[in-house]
């Protein structure tokens, strides 16, 4: 059995990774926790507005229906965890700092799932939003971000540059999901065309027995379209990566190539930095 933390901000209710939930379940017993979060981290917006904070803030971040958005929200947990017969906790942090809240329980979690699409979308809904990032970031588990319109991939792609960090998110996911780690596997190894790939033979000897149905590419990255261009013609897979490395993602671009991901790649999303 594994442990596995499901963020619910507000009354988002991140309907595609719930169905990941659900098809782990078929496989292996879950203890999904559902964290429920007020609808805004009122802390960054005290951080900013000072001793006036209040009358500073808009009128929407004033309502106090927040109780009432996130108990709709765990009745509809509840019900979706009851009829699957999924062993659940529910979780609720709804003070002023909703994200340091999430961080605290990712120490307690295998990982944490959350909704490439909704999360804090009431905030900004321009994935990943500083919401999004800032948990990215700081979170003490693999994140799993899933896109709403989730349908089990039949494939798993290990994006692979060399660095510690990727190394590190291809460990964990195969440490975290092994039964995803079943599936058809293809080890993408993205190189810049004048550099030789750090370690190759090593992490093909590691991988070899994790993932039974491995395959090996390689893919000379010079532009940041030229990774989506290579996912938009796998779209049926589970991607892997490390995030906020310096690595030949982060020299390449000057914005985090994991974020620009995110935005641009609507697949099942799994992250993970030491």
């Amino acid at each position: 059995m594994k442990k596995l933390i499901i963020a619910l901000d507000g009354q988002h209710f991140p309907k595609g990774a719930f169905e990941f939930v659900k098809t782990i379940q078929a496989e292996t017993k879950v203890l999904l926790a559902g964290v429920f979060l007020s609808p805004v981290d009122y802390s960054k917006w005290l951080a900013y507005a000072g001793v006036e904070g209040i009358t500073m803030m808009p009128e929407w971040l004033m309502r106090t229906d927040d109780d009432v958005l996130v108990s709709k929200n765990i009745t509809l947990f509840t019900q979706a965890c009851t009829k699957a017969g999924i062993e659940f906790r529910i979780h609720k942090d709804t003070d002023l700092m909703a994200l340091s809240s999430l961080i605290e329980e990712t120490r307690f979690a295998d990982a944490l799932l959350v909704s490439s699409d909704l999360f804090y979308a009431n905030v900004s809904n321009n994935q990943p939003n500083f919401y999004l990032e800032e948990v990215l970031k700081k979170t003490e588990c693999p994140v799993m971000l899933v896109p709403e319109n989730y349908s089990e991939p039949g494939q798993v792609v290990l994006t692979y540059d060399g660095s510690e960090s990727s190394v590190f998110a291809i460990k964990q996911f195969a440490y975290v999901f092994p039964e995803l780690a079943k599936k058809e596997t293809v080890l993408l190894a993205v190189v810049n065309p004048d550099d030789e790939l750090a370690g190759y033979s090593l992490v093909s000897e590691l991988l070899s027995r994790h993932y039974p149905n491995l395959q090996i590419q390689t893919l000379h990255l010079k532009h940041k379209k030229d990774f989506t261009e290579w996912m938009a013609e796998r779209a049926d897979s589970f991607i892997v990566m490390g995030a906020f490395s310096r690595s030949i993602f982060s020299h390449l671009f000057k914005k985090s190539f994991a974020a620009d991901v995110i935005h641009d790649v609507k697949m099942p999303l799994f992250i993970s930095h030491k």
